[in-house]
């Protein structure tokens, strides 16, 4: 067997030796390839050209304007969608007046700007009655029928759309004509209220109505009351009554501070005394009927007066 071993100055034949080269750098290749990389903002971040950041930039500012001006947009229309609901809700001072006569009747005390008038005091009364979800209807009307005697009924309404208020008056059909001292005529409504001057009617309408006649001197216009309502009402029945009869009066008087209507039939020389204190007037007419048919049995005419204001009673003149 021989031995291989190298001689000085001689070729070198033997195997390389192992390299001296580091570890990690014999091995770096697969070191990479292997372990995960690591990204990092500021090792990696790509810088952009100027020009691309101005573009940026501005497309950035106009942006945030056309935010800008979308928000005053929004606030101006909820602006005017808030002014538009409030001046809904206000009420107007034009109101509208719609008049109701009575069956049969046509008449106008007072004009449409006297009660348009009175309304817009009424509402002006207080500031609550500017808007609608305030507005006190019912105070309204009962100023208004307060204030005219021949409105029996007031009725202020308010649409959902529109500011102006519609009122409704219904006026009072007139119950008898009151003829005062001095030879006045005024139309007196059931309450004994003076509504206005006769004059307000046609003639033909005049004529329907009970007259009665008065001795007191008391100062008369729109408002005053001259009878009671059951003196109204005893006076209407008392003229019903004996027309049904086929009784024609002539004429019907008060007596003042006596309670006492004398009614004056047609073709005969007396009257006869009510008394108006005594509601009941068809018992009072019944007994002067039983009366008159005993004195024409008995031929007896009365010169003066039959006497019925004592119940169940009757004396004669």
């Amino acid at each position: 067997m021989k031995l291989l071993f190298k001689k000085n100055g001689s070729s070198d034949t033997s195997l390389p030796s192992p390299s001296k080269e580091p570890r990690d750098r014999q091995f770096g290749m697969i070191e990479n390839i292997s372990k995960p990389q690591v990204y990092s903002y500021h090792t990696r971040r790509v810088l952009r050209p100027d020009n691309e950041r101005s573009v940026i930039q501005e497309d950035s500012d106009y942006l945030s304007s056309i935010s800008r001006a979308r928000r005053w947009f929004m606030l101006i229309g909820l602006l005017i969608l808030l002014g538009a609901v409030i001046d809904g809700l206000r009420v107007g001072n034009q109101p509208q007046i719609v008049i109701i006569q009575p069956a049969g009747y046509n008449y106008m005390p007072h004009n449409l700007n006297q009660y348009r008038a009175a309304t817009v005091k009424a509402i002006d009364s207080s500031f609550l009655n500017r808007f609608k979800l305030t507005l006190s209807s019912s105070n309204i009307a009962t100023k208004l029928e307060e204030e005219f005697p021949e409105i029996a009924h007031a009725a202020v309404d308010l649409k959902l759309i529109g500011t102006e208020p519609t009122v409704y008056i219904q006026l009072v059909k007139p119950a008898l004509i009151y003829v005062s001292a001095v030879g006045k005529s005024y139309l007196v409504n059931g309450d004994g209220i003076v509504i206005g001057s006769t004059s307000i009617l046609p003639p033909s309408k005049v004529n329907q109505l009970p007259r009665v006649n008065s001795i007191n001197s008391l100062a008369i216009k729109d408002g005053t009351q001259v009878l009671t309502s059951s003196n109204v009402t005893f006076i209407q029945i008392v003229q019903q009554a004996l027309s049904a009869k086929g009784i024609v009066i002539t004429k019907m008087e008060l007596v003042p501070m006596a309670e006492e209507l004398d009614v004056y039939p047609g073709g005969v020389g007396y009257y006869v005394k009510f008394n108006l204190h005594e509601t009941d007037a068809l018992q009072q007419i019944g007994t002067y009927l039983a009366t008159v048919a005993t004195l024409k049995n008995k031929n007896i005419t009365p010169s003066q007066y039959i006497n019925v204001m004592v119940d169940g009673r009757a004396y004669y003149k």
